[in-house]
């Protein structure tokens, strides 16, 4: 009897486990879930930014045969319609450097639009204020590292010269000139340059001056006497706004960079200094703590103890993917022969066709990340 009930316990509890292990475990609805692989990263695009822009405003002597109710440097009375008819001998030449970005995204027109601050009232509003003035169009514009001059004028509104034109009224330039610049690439644009924005938020006031190209109405009556063209050449800092570059805060800062490989972060560099080159936050030199700086020779790179003039100026252009929880993600750039080699994590620098990038992980290896060490 005892050995009877022995048995049926040992049954029991060996019942009992199978069904557990059944429901628990092993059943078709609780087999173990395989590990989550890390998101692949996205696809970057290199981000269009431009640098060195440069705004020459040229007062001209007036060339109309119109009469004017006014004589030069009165001060009462001239009407609206007088200053709109001596906007036309007003001329803004605007100059800058394409960085990278146009060709990789494949930028197919550039607007270029002016606009116009009250000086009554010292109004302008940065949505409906801009009066689209030029349209870029022609290759040479759109390539990286062109130069690209183009001019705006009360007197060629309707007229064609070297780019094409956006016809509209003539209009009073009596005021704070403000200028964007805004590049087009599939669906998507990205404003390249705003100086209202930039004026806005300037503090230094001999930078804030340079930003807001301002004309006097004695200025405009003034082009009644003149007897000779007066130019004077404005070169703003060139600060970047979100998403067009990585910016200049970023100077004199130090990261952490890191790379995917098959979903696994892997530390690329640590602890770097982001010496700025120029004044438009795309160009750097790398510093490591103890003097070390970034030096590539052929495609590959390396940290030595060398004086900064010899390092390598490298490109940083910021990335659309924002989504993985980095401060920034970035392209990494150097220019070999004048052609662009972008940093593939540890494999050095390539080609963006490059023949050996063989699968979509290795391309996505050109995504930089930073944290700067502070957040880390």
């Amino acid at each position: 009897m005892n050995a009877l009930l022995i048995f049926l316990v040992i049954v029991i509890l060996v019942t009992a486990v199978l069904v557990y292990l059944y429901f628990n475990k092993l059943g078709p609805w609780k087999k173990e879930k395989s590990q989550a692989l890390a998101p692949a990263p996205a696809q970057t695009q290199v981000l269009p930014s431009i640098t060195d822009i440069s705004v020459d405003r040229t007062l001209s002597p007036d060339g109309s045969s119109e009469s004017y109710t006014i004589e030069p440097y009165t001060i009462e009375p001239y009407t609206a319609q007088d200053i709109i008819a001596l906007s036309k001998n007003v001329n803004f030449t605007l100059e800058w450097k394409n960085g990278s970005g146009f060709e990789e995204v494949d930028v197919y027109k550039i607007e270029v639009y002016h606009g116009v601050m009250n000086e009554t009232t010292n109004s302008f509003d940065n949505n409906t204020g801009w009066i689209p003035r030029k349209r870029l169009t022609r290759a040479g514009y759109l390539e990286n590292f062109a130069t690209v001059i183009t001019s705006i004028s009360g007197r060629d509104i309707d007229d064609t010269d070297d780019t094409e034109d956006i016809d509209g009224d003539p209009y009073s330039f009596q005021g704070n000139n403000f200028f964007k610049i805004v590049a087009y690439y599939g669906t998507s644009s990205i404003v390249l340059y705003n100086s209202y924005i930039l004026w806005k938020n300037e503090t230094n006031g001999t930078e804030k001056e340079k930003l807001a190209v301002k004309i006097s109405n004695d200025e405009l009556v003034g082009t009644l006497a003149m007897t000779s063209s007066e130019t004077v050449t404005y070169k703003p800092r060139l600060d970047s706004g979100k998403g067009q570059s990585v910016s200049k805060k970023i100077s004199n800062q130090r990261y952490n960079f890191y790379y995917y490989d098959a979903g696994t972060e892997k530390t690329l560099f640590e602890n770097v200094r982001l010496v700025p080159v120029d004044d438009s936050g795309t160009q750097f030199k790398l510093e490591k703590n103890d003097g070390e700086y970034f030096k590539v020779s052929g495609t590959e790179y390396s940290f030595n103890k060398i004086n900064i003039s010899n390092a390598t100026t490298v490109y940083i252009a910021e990335s659309q993917e924002q989504d993985r929880g980095y401060e920034k993600v970035i392209l990494l750039k150097v220019l070999i022969g004048n052609e662009s080699y972008y940093l593939f994590g540890e494999d050095g620098f390539k080609k963006l066709n490059d023949p050996t990038i063989s699968k979509a992980d290795e391309f996505f290896r050109r995504n930089i990340y930073i944290n700067s060490v502070s957040l880390i």
